[in-house]
């Protein structure tokens, strides 16, 4: 191996899955300090962001475990309903609530039931790429919470605004820099979230109303400053989600049930897909674009439109990502590509899940080995591997 150039190393070892990667730092000394320097994981980094897949998680209620998994990095391109294996990560064995996801890192809530039922106790982050989590100091409020990430400093920031209308004021922890305690900043105008929130080149986005009126908070991660911003589409009749589209900001929409009182029953919206995407952020400037869903791809595999969610847009090709997060073993899983241009549709049937439960899925998820949770001097612990020869997870020497 002495004789292989380091570079080449590099290419080699960088196009293997994580899970190879964490036994082979366990060959030798020599391959653990290639694999562990810094050289390699900014290198494989750069390279992963080539490959991005579609991550998953999975909450299974009764067995009291949450999951991640992880789908190959390309979809089939036959418009046909193929299927794509799911390989998983790691499991906790404690249930989670996600709150939050910027650059490769997940913001859950740790549940425990109490004869009270389900209370949210404490703020979890995970690292499934490292297989790493840790638990962040205590917070004392039922808030919402997101994750945001400062490309510049790469930096990872946990906020927590006050979620009441009479205090306008906000919780702030920032991750790997040795801070145990949350800052407590000022904010703009009370207000109450509405939405899980987005992070975009240094910007948090999430979707608030302050008593009867919508707008998107704009929280800028390294400065720590708050901006509003304003959308006459922002109501509480739709079913809206906030959105990474090709780098910017937006916000879409779909089909939703409707009390209809000319027949006294609930019916059913067109079977539209509306993005509004920010164009300019100081001057508010949005874009629409309205596009009518293919229903009868659904109908196809007994998924009701009205039962899909927004899971995301795909980087590389536009591609709105929706899915129905209630799965029922062992009927199958299916995720649906919907190509607004071109008005196509690929149905992509998921294996690998073996049990029914929540998922939720993330796009565009890159492997990040960079970000070591070890040294950010909180309570660190690791995910237990599923299976030591399928998973992908990285051996216990890391």
């Amino acid at each position: 191996m002495n004789s292989i150039p380091l570079d080449l190393l590099y290419e080699i070892f960088s196009r293997m899955p994580t899970k190879s990667i964490g036994r082979s730092r366990c060959v030798s000394e020599q391959w653990r300090s290639i694999l562990c320097s810094a050289d390699f994981t900014e290198y494989f980094l750069t390279k992963s962001s080539t490959r991005p897949s579609l991550l998953f998680t999975m909450n299974r209620f009764r067995s009291n475990e949450f999951l991640f998994f992880s789908s190959p990095p390309q979809i089939p391109s036959k418009p046909s309903s193929s299927s794509s294996l799911a390989a998983a990560y790691f499991k906790l064995n404690m249930q989670l609530e996600f709150y939050g996801h910027a650059a490769g890192l997940f913001c859950f809530r740790r549940m425990e039931f109490t004869r009270k039922g389900w209370e949210n106790t404490v703020h979890v982050i995970c690292n499934p790429s490292l297989g790493q989590y840790v638990f962040l100091p205590t917070l004392k409020t039922s808030s919402q919470t997101f994750l945001g990430f400062d490309p510049i400093d790469k930096v990872f920031k946990v906020l927590s605004p006050n979620d009441t209308f009479s205090s306008s004021f906000a919780y702030i922890l920032t991750l790997g820099t040795g801070e145990k305690r949350w800052r407590r900043v000022h904010f703009p105008l009370a207000h109450s979230h509405s939405s899980g929130g987005v992070c975009i080149n240094g910007s948090l986005y999430y979707l608030a109303r302050e008593n009867t009126t919508y707008f998107i908070v704009c929280f800028d991660v390294r400065s720590e400053k708050f901006k509003l911003i304003q959308g006459s589409f922002l109501d509480s009749d739709a079913r809206l989600r906030l959105i990474n589209y090709k780098g910017k900001l937006g916000v879409i929409s779909w089909p939703k049930k409707f009390w209809d009182s000319r027949v006294g029953a609930y019916s059913r919206s067109k079977e539209e897909v509306r993005i509004w995407v920010l164009e300019d952020d100081e001057k508010q400037d949005w874009s629409e674009y309205a596009y009518t869903l293919p229903g009868d791809k659904f109908c196809d595999v007994e998924c009701d439109v009205l039962k899909v969610y927004v899971a995301g847009v795909t980087s590389a090709t536009g591609a709105i990502v929706l899915m129905n997060p209630n799965y029922d073993h062992p009927n199958p899983f299916y995720v649906f590509y919907f190509h607004p241009e071109r008005n196509v549709i690929k149905r992509v049937e998921v294996q690998g899940f073996g049990s029914h439960g929540t998922v939720h899925a993330f796009v565009d998820h890159v492997d990040d080995l960079t970000i070591d949770m070890k040294s950010w001097q909180l309570d660190f612990l690791k995910f237990e591997s599923i299976n030591k020869f399928n998973a992908l997870c990285l051996l216990e020497d890391i």
